[in-house]
């Protein structure tokens, strides 16, 4: 996860170059490399969605299980507490 900007600036900077140095008209290249960087957000944006639903999901889950098992210790304490 610690490399994923890294790639994620790779991959924009050859596409980037490529496109420049592709045999095309300015225009064409113009409309090209508008059209790669607002697919290449878009994907960023999907990717970085996923990524917090997915900490939200863990986290969730981490309060669940935190909160079963103060719920089980009370319960402990108090029986232990009868005896």
């Amino acid at each position: 996860m610690k490399a994923l900007p890294g790639i994620i600036v790779g991959l924009a900077v050859g596409a980037i170059v490529g496109i420049l140095l592709a045999p095309e008209s300015g225009q064409k290249t113009r409309k090209r490399i508008s059209s790669e960087s607002d697919s290449f957000f878009k994907d960023l944006q999907d990717q970085l969605q996923e990524g917090l639903e997915s900490i939200k999901s863990q986290y969730n889950d981490y309060v669940d299980s935190a909160s079963e098992k103060t719920q089980d210790l009370v319960s402990q304490a108090k029986r232990k507490a009868k005896q």
